[in-house]
């Protein structure tokens, strides 16, 4: 016969409740980074289909670690509930300061990537600066090495010259 523990039905329907309410948070969050950061189609509904796939696993945990695996009509229920009493409750106040703090690390991450460009484009500058000046003393050098060799290859085109002759006569 079965042995059916009310006790820890009892406490697995107050942790189903507890989960449902940890998912409203979660879709909060969410919620708020939507509002700043994931606004496309494509993005809204790529991010659903892996919250709900991360809920019913999840889901399918607390499943095998409290009723060992036996799917029960009062978990499910539980974390529907949590889920709804969190929601008409504190989701809306949870969402703006979630919505504020995520336009703030918007704001703070536009000001970096502002600050990133300029320090960057001086930098750029400035590389570009000592590349045109290294190339220019490079010009010079190889100017300079160029009239060396074709001094030295005069030189050695008229010892050649006066070989010849010498030999002709």
């Amino acid at each position: 016969m079965w042995e059916i523990n009310n006790y820890d039905q009892i406490i697995s329907f107050l942790l189903s409740v507890c989960l449902g309410a940890v998912f409203c948070l979660i879709y909060d969050i969410i919620r708020a980074a939507r509002k700043v950061c994931l606004n496309s189609f494509l993005a809204i509904t790529v991010v659903d289909i892996l919250l709900w796939i991360f809920y019913a696993f999840v889901t399918f945990i607390f499943l095998i670690a409290r009723t060992d695996g036996e799917i029960r009509g009062y978990v499910l229920i539980g974390e529907m509930l949590g889920f709804i009493i969190l929601r008409i409750s504190l989701s809306h106040l949870l969402y703006l300061a979630l919505s504020f703090v995520f336009i703030k690390i918007s704001n703070i991450k536009q000001m970096g990537s502002k600050f990133i460009k300029t320090f960057y484009s001086k930098i750029e500058k400035t590389i570009v600066k000592l590349c045109l000046s290294f190339f220019k003393k490079c010009k010079k050098t190889l100017e300079n090495a160029r009239k060396l060799l074709y001094t030295n290859k005069n030189i050695v085109d008229t010892e050649n010259a006066l070989d010849e002759t010498t030999t002709q006569a």
